[in-house]
């Protein structure tokens, strides 16, 4: 398989701007009609003021129930695509609401057009404090607050976490992580994501090359060599990543400190590689967490309504908040 054109494919999108989904069934009508228990759902959208304009954010709730924990969800697309109509974020926040967990569903700048870290990140932290803060959109009786994204999503929630713990911020109670991007470069991979990817070939390969080239679109320079200290064996990990883009990816950095993550990866996919390292970072430095493979699944799992890895994923999710709350 010829490797992914990831410069094209920007270039596609800053020429045109993202092709239009053309699977049926993802409307909020179709939604319900597949699964009637997301009729309980309250959609509102709204916009957050943050450092670089507003960012929109669509609130969903299920005003019947009484929820104690609520959800800041981001969706993936390689920091250049997604929106908050794609499945990743539409239909996983309403599934999560309709199970008695409101969500607030971000959007952010993408890196296209000039647009560069941290812009995402600032867009995501904005609304992360906005959600956690004296509006209460989620609900005044909100007690637990968890902060989760998927793919690249996961990255930004991940580290506006680490930006908020160094900024003295309101932090979440947990990071719900899935099939996420913490490295500046793709780790090396382990036998067992080699066959994986051999038994079920995803349609794109998220080789080291791929991988790189998004993140340096994402940063918009090649990221720069530093060295920074983790406890027990990642004590001499070398990072690619300079301070001025120190949270750009939350592995190359200190991460201790953080709230209990819960990650869970795509069985054939490369980005495990990245997910399984960042839980034997944190294990390492004491943190707790708690790491799963969705065995059978490919990467964006979640971008799939009603599969069962996605409908197992989300009752993980539920699972880890209810416990922590």
């Amino acid at each position: 398989m010829p490797e992914f054109d990831v410069v094209g494919f920007i270039r596609q999108l800053e020429a045109r701007g993202p092709a239009e989904d053309a699977r049926p069934g993802l409307d909020t009508e179709s939604l319900v009609r597949a699964d009637p228990t997301l009729a309980s759902v309250a959609v509102e959208d709204v916009s957050v003021s943050g450092l670089h304009g507003d960012a929109p954010v669509r609130i969903y709730c299920d005003r019947s129930r009484r929820a104690t924990a609520g959800l800041v969800w981001v969706h993936g697309g390689g920091f250049v695509g997604g929106s908050l109509d794609m499945p990743e974020a539409h239909w996983v926040s309403l599934y999560i609401a309709s199970r008695g967990v409101p969500v607030a569903s971000v959007d952010y700048r993408k890196a296209l057009h000039g647009i560069r870290y941290p812009i995402p990140l600032e867009d995501v932290s904005a609304a992360w404090l906005w959600v956690a803060g004296e509006e209460r959109p989620l609900g005044d009786q909100i007690e637990h607050l968890h902060l989760g994204g998927a793919s690249a999503g996961a990255t930004l929630a991940t580290g506006a976490t680490q930006r908020m713990r160094d900024e003295g911020l309101p932090m979440p109670t947990s990071l719900l992580l899935a099939y996420p991007l913490l490295h500046a470069e793709l780790p090396e991979l382990s036998a067992e994501i080699v066959a994986a990817l051999a038994t079920n070939p995803p349609p794109v390969n998220f080789t080291p090359a791929v991988v790189k080239a998004f993140n340096a679109n994402y940063i918009g320079e090649p990221a720069r060599e530093a060295r920074y200290e983790f406890p027990g064996e990642f004590t001499t990990c070398v990072g690619k990543v300079g301070d001025d883009a120190r949270y750009a990816f939350p592995g190359e950095i200190d991460i201790r400190g953080l709230p209990p993550v819960l990650i869970v990866n795509a069985e054939a996919d490369e980005m495990r590689a990245s997910g399984e390292r960042f839980a034997r970072q944190l294990a390492e430095s004491g943190q707790e967490v708690a790491c799963r493979t969705q065995v059978g699944s490919q990467h964006g799992f979640l971008d799939q309504p009603n599969d069962a890895h996605a409908l197992d994923a989300m009752q993980g999710f539920l699972a880890h908040m209810d416990r922590l709350s």
